[in-house]
């Protein structure tokens, strides 16, 4: 015990002090945030000027199409329409042609497929839809003039209902649901890639000390076992640093914004022009969503995610230094990594299920698989878990993990000094049969 210890101690230290260990526990969420803003920024200019010309026969689409400075539209009469076809093709100053023909069906009917948009470059997206949306809305408006119905009597016909639910087992409200959605997804997600990533550092670091020979040395005064364990509880300690860092991070910054934004939700829009509404409307709304997330069930959240990730960790990383163990160079290890990550992915991808029905079978199972368990119950955790499921996940998950370390440390120690020879499935079952 003393030695894996040291070998954990040495592991952690060695990692902790690395710079790149510092900048990115304290400056990845920033770069994240930053790279968030960027996206957005990107999606933003991405935008070309786009020059249409608009050649409506009908002359009731015309004030529909206000130029910016990103779209600018230019109006045409039906004579101009053949040589605007013509020469669009090679023309500089035009990108598109938005031809409406006459019609008259005072319901615009006959318009449905015949309305033509002749283009010499794509288009982006939005602008298609802007004049989907442009059109269909005049022609809704055409429709309800001459069939003589309102637009107050029509909103007075629409339902948009919100469900107040209320969860009487919590008893509390629950209508936070596309926050849990997100926030479980991203833990889900969040263990995915740590799973992976330091999965894949212990691996290269046993291939490392396998190749360099220094593993003759060490084992000279180390069991393989404590060897191998000291190397996945090391790595475990430098991952579980950085998550509670970065947990402690964003609780701070929830409480600072509602220290923030709290306090300025009290004042009548009655008071503010359009411009100070929309700014209410906002502050309302990041009110609402830090509201949202304070009122989670942050300690069984933490704990659940903690524990599955700890335990979860130790369980695949057990199979990857086995596999570090076993082959001696990465081209091996394309053979065996398939095993790790495919039940990763099914897990993974199975959560989407369980954000639609977290109490149905498919929840069920994956949290009780320990090959899945820990995406799964990490998702759960914001949807409330049976106690008994809870803890029977939590046993099984225990269990599997002392079994898949006795297993990858039989893997361990007679890998560890074999070299030179590429090691199949049958080998390794039969050093896992030998005592």
């Amino acid at each position: 015990m003393r030695n894996i210890f040291l070998v954990m101690r040495r592991e952690f230290l060695t990692q902790a002090r690395k710079k790149s260990f510092i900048l990115i526990t304290f400056f990845a969420p920033i770069l994240i945030i930053l790279a968030g803003i960027t996206i957005a920024y990107m999606l933003r200019i991405n935008e070309n000027e786009s020059h249409i010309a608009i050649v409506d026969s009908t002359n009731e689409f015309y004030p529909e199409f206000q130029s910016n400075n990103k779209n600018i539209y230019n109006f045409y009469t039906e004579n101009e329409l053949r040589a605007l076809k013509d020469t669009l093709a090679e023309s500089k100053s035009l990108d598109a042609l938005l031809y409406i023909p006459n019609t008259t069906d005072s319901l615009f009917k006959n318009l449905q497929n015949q309305i033509q948009l002749y283009t010499n470059k794509n288009l982006t997206k939005n602008h298609l839809n802007s004049i989907e949306q442009k059109i269909n809305k005049k022609i809704e408006e055409k429709r309800r003039h001459f069939l003589g119905v309102k637009q107050s009597d029509i909103d007075k016909i629409n339902s948009k209902i919100t469900l107040q639910i209320t969860n009487l087992k919590e008893g509390k409200s629950d209508n936070d649901n596309f926050i849990k959605e997100i926030l479980s997804l991203s833990l889900m997600y969040v263990n995915l890639m740590f799973f992976i990533i330091y999965g894949t550092r212990v691996m290269r670091s046993i291939m490392e000390e396998k190749n360099n020979r220094v593993v003759e040395i060490i084992i000279s005064s180390v069991k393989p076992f404590e060897l191998m364990m000291g190397k996945i509880l090391g790595t475990t300690l430098v991952a579980l640093t950085q998550f509670c860092i970065w947990i402690a991070m964003t609780m701070m910054l929830l409480v600072l914004g509602k220290i923030i934004f709290g306090n300025h939700l009290t004042l009548s829009y009655k008071q503010y022009d359009f411009q100070n509404l929309i700014n209410q409307k906002t502050q309302i709304q990041i009110s609402d969503t830090i509201n949202a997330l304070l009122s989670l069930n942050y300690p069984l959240i933490i704990f659940i995610f903690l524990f599955f990730f700890f335990a979860g960790y130790l369980f695949y990383s057990s199979f990857f230094a086995a596999i570090g163990s076993a082959v001696d160079n990465d081209t091996e290890t394309q053979q065996f990594t398939p095993i790790i990550v495919v039940p990763l992915l099914l897990g993974a991808y199975g959560c989407i299920s369980i954000i639609n029905n977290p109490e149905g079978p498919v929840a069920f199972w994956l949290s009780m698989i320990p090959f899945t368990s820990p995406m799964a119950m990490v998702t759960r955790s914001f949807y409330g878990i049976p106690s008994w499921q809870l803890i029977l996940s939590i046993t099984i998950m225990i269990g599997s993990v002392f079994i898949m370390v006795y297993i990858a440390s039989k893997i361990y120690r007679i890998g560890i000094l074999m070299f030179g020879k590429k090691v199949t499935f049958k080998e390794i079952f039969q050093w896992i049969k030998q005592s």
